[in-house]
C-alpha cells in the first residue's frame, strides 16, 4: 500500500510544480508587457512634445556643463583658449587687444579666423573671460549658441554667437538689466535658448529655478565692427600657429 502510495505523490508533486511554474511564466510576461507598454508611453510623450517644438518652430538650447576647455596664456606672441564638445572644437586666439576665433569639425574647418567680440582686458582678464564662457546646444539639429563675456560696468552682459555644422556668426549683444544677487554667480547657474523664428531669448536659471530674461542690448559697440589694420599681419601669425 505504502508503495503505491509514493508514485502517486510524486506524481501529485511534479502537477502542482509545473501549475507553479506556469503561474510564474505569466506573471513575468505580464510584468514585461506592462514595462514595454510603459516605455512606449514616455517614449511618444517625448515625441509629441518635440512634434510640439517643431510645430511652434521653437528650438530650444541647453547649457553643455561638460564642455571642455584648455588654455595657454603664457607669455609670447599669441595667447590661447580652446572650448570643445564632441567632435566640435572652438579656438579662441588673442594678440595684444584683438581676439579671434576659429571653428572645427573633426579637424576640418567649418569657419576660418575671424574678429571675436570679448571682454577680456580693462578690469577682466584672460582667465575671467574663459570661465565666463559658455556653450548652449541643441541635439536634435546639431546647433548651438556661444556666449562670451561682454563690456558692462554693472550688469552681466554676453556677445551671442550662433553656429551649425556648416557656419558660426555673430548673432547680437544681451544684457541683463538689473543687479543680481553675489549668490546667483557663486552657486550653480544655468544659462538657457530658445529660438522660435526670428526670435531668441536668452536667460539665466538660479539653482532654486528662478529664471531671469536677459535683453537685446541697443548700443552700438565700437569693437563690433572694428577697423582692424592689423588683419593681414596677424592672420599670417594665426595660420603658422594653428
Amino acid at each position: 500500500m505504502n508503495m503505491m502510495k509514493k508514485p502517486l505523490l510524486k506524481i501529485l508533486f511534479i502537477a502542482s510544480l509545473a501549475s507553479v511554474i506556469y503561474s510564474c511564466k505569466k506573471e513575468i510576461k505580464k510584468t514585461v508587457i506592462l514595462k514595454n507598454d510603459s516605455h512606449g508611453v514616455k517614449k511618444d510623450s517625448n515625441a509629441a512634445k518635440n512634434d510640439q517644438n517643431v510645430e511652434n518652430h521653437q528650438v530650444v538650447y541647453n547649457e553643455i556643463k561638460a564642455l571642455k576647455k584648455a588654455s595657454n596664456y603664457a607669455d609670447g606672441p599669441i595667447q590661447s583658449f580652446d572650448m570643445s564638445f564632441t567632435n566640435q572644437i572652438f579656438k579662441v586666439r588673442y594678440i595684444e587687444d584683438r581676439a579671434y576665433i576659429r571653428y572645427e569639425i573633426d579637424g576640418k574647418v567649418i569657419q576660418d579666423w575671424q574678429f571675436l567680440n570679448v571682454n577680456f582686458y580693462y578690469d577682466s582678464s584672460y582667465e575671467i573671460a574663459q570661465k565666463d564662457s559658455h556653450m548652449l546646444y541643441n541635439e536634435s539639429n546639431s546647433s548651438g549658441i556661444l556666449l562670451f563675456p561682454s563690456f558692462t560696468e554693472e550688469y552681466a552682459a554676453y556677445f551671442v554667437y550662433e553656429f551649425n555644422n556648416n557656419k558660426l556668426q555673430y548673432v547680437k549683444e544681451i544684457i541683463l538689466n538689473m543687479s543680481m544677487p553675489a549668490e546667483v554667480w557663486s552657486n550653480v547657474h544655468i544659462f538657457k535658448a530658445v529660438r522660435e523664428k526670428n526670435t531668441m531669448q536668452i536667460s539665466l536659471s538660479d539653482n532654486k529655478g528662478k529664471e531671469y530674461l536677459f535683453q537685446d542690448r541697443e548700443e552700438v559697440r565700437e569693437n563690433e565692427s572694428p577697423e582692424n589694420r592689423n588683419l593681414s599681419k596677424d592672420l599670417i601669425l594665426l595660420n603658422s600657429k594653428k
